[in-house]
């Protein structure tokens, strides 16, 4: 009797392709690639609130009063210029002479609100400002224009305001031992198309040189920003307010400011040597000695700055979010590697969705809370979720914990970059260059070209 040899158990089936880890980073590499989907469309969100908080907030101001840019008093004289025409006979036109204040000075006081509609808020303000200067009798004998063809009874002040919806009294200037009342229709051209004007007796009778005091009081309505043209030869300008969030703008910053939880303080003084036009010129010679684009860049002033970061600091925040699908893919990668199991990449998918749901959730509860207080909420319950889910696909609390804490640090280390803006490329690069150290020490003795250790039988 011959006995049998007992046959050898058959060799487990090889599975090649899906236990190399090669294919596994390719498959991983296309998740991520597939997740800039909804980061992109996370964005277009993020661009869509903020067009319409931007929207909402012009809709109140438009019924407040915009943005304001004061410029003025300005003394607009007309006078006859004589010419030829084509057939050589004698024409005369009138032109106008533009003469800024020698000395201006405004104080006023900034009351703002706050105004909203809906979620959204707008900063706007009531300014009670006190003009007062002098201006020159002015001469045109420089120009070769002999007094006779001067229109002296002509004359007019201008005051430039952006939004005359903004006035909310009358204004009556008090031009040397004058009351001179303001109507509508000021409007100067290329320095302003709005404002107010009066005429301004008196001036034929003076001598040249005489030297005029005006003051006035404007009690004006705005949004967001007041600033002012330095139309003076030498120009003063001092704010106050409750507003504990100024940002001083334009040409000039304050020369002195204090800043604190009660308000701000700030005076500028400004000489007309820092600006690019003139005290004088003709209407003929606008375009060339005082264009419009110089007045403009010459203005300064404050912005009520509302501190309503949450568009930036998430849109800020979602520059990172490939970077925490990689870290966190990575992470589970690692674990599977290490590990005697293997993970479907619908799971990795799973958790990607998670991570880019964690931007929607910082997005809609920064608009109702504080940033740092939404931040708080969305990352904790990304980690919460993400941690939970691991703790079962991972076979192990430890596991969990481990992606949960790392998670959280990365949160953390985001949160930081958020808020230290100034060295936010420093902290960044320093960061990733630490990451990028523990990972290439943690895989230093992997051999990627050998099946996954373990072998492992898919999660799920």
């Amino acid at each position: 009797m011959i006995a049998e040899t007992p046959e050898a158990p058959a060799a487990p089936q090889r599975r090649p392709l899906r236990d190399s880890m090669l294919l596994k980073v390719f498959v991983i590499g296309v998740l991520m690639l597939a997740l800039l989907i909804p980061i992109v469309l996370v964005s277009n969100l993020i661009s869509e609130r903020q067009a319409r908080h931007d929207q909402t907030a012009a809709d109140v101001a438009g019924s407040w009063g915009l943005e304001q840019t004061l410029g003025g008093p300005v003394l607009r004289v007309p006078y006859l210029v004589r010419g030829k025409d084509d057939k050589g006979q004698v024409q005369v036109w009138t032109a106008h002479a533009l003469f800024l204040p020698e000395e201006l000075q405004v104080e006023g006081e900034i009351t703002p609100e706050r105004r909203s509609r809906g979620i959204f808020e707008v900063a706007v303000y009531r300014a009670a400002l006190h003009w007062k200067g002098t201006l020159r009798r002015p001469s045109f004998a420089a120009w070769g224009i002999p007094e006779t063809d001067v229109l002296w009874n002509e004359a007019e002040l201008a005051i430039g305001v952006p939004d005359m919806r903004g006035l909310r009294r009358g204004v009556t200037v008090a031009w040397s031992g004058q009351d001179l009342t303001l109507a509508p229709g000021g409007a100067v051209e290329g320095m302003w198309s709005r404002g107010l004007r009066t005429p301004v007796p008196g001036l034929a009778g003076q001598k040249e040189g005489a030297v005029n005091t005006f003051a006035f009081e404007l009690l004006l309505d705005g949004s967001r920003s007041l600033r002012f043209l330095p139309l003076g030869q030498q120009t003063g300008i001092k704010l106050s307010s409750p507003w504990p969030d100024p940002s001083f703008t334009g040409a000039w910053l304050p020369e002195s400011r204090r800043v604190g939880a009660a308000g701000f303080e700030a005076s500028w003084s400004v000489p007309y040597f820092g600006r690019s036009y003139p005290q004088q010129w003709r209407s003929t010679e606008a375009a060339t000695v005082a264009p419009q684009e110089a007045l403009n860049a010459s203005a300064f002033g404050v912005d009520l700055f509302l501190p309503v970061d949450a568009y930036q600091k998430t849109e800020r925040s979602l520059k990172y979010s490939l970077l925490f699908l990689l870290l966190t893919f990575l992470t589970f990668f690692l674990y599977e590697v290490f590990s005697p199991f293997a993970l479907h990449p619908l799971q990795y998918l799973l958790v990607g969705a998670a991570l880019c749901l964690f931007y929607v959730l910082l997005l809609s509860v920064s608009e109702h809370a504080r940033f740092g207080l939404a931040y708080a909420v969305a990352s904790t319950a990304t980690v919460a979720l993400i941690g939970g889910y691991a703790a079962a696909i991972l076979r192990g609390r430890l596991r969990a914990l481990g992606i949960a804490g790392a998670l959280g640090a990365l949160y953390g280390y985001l949160y930081v970059l958020l808020q230290a803006e100034d060295y936010a490329l420093l902290l960044g690069s320093v960061g990733l260059f630490l990451i990028l150290a523990l990972v290439m020490f943690v895989t230093r003795k992997i051999d990627w070209y050998a099946p996954r250790p373990g072998g492992g039988k898919a999660v799920g």
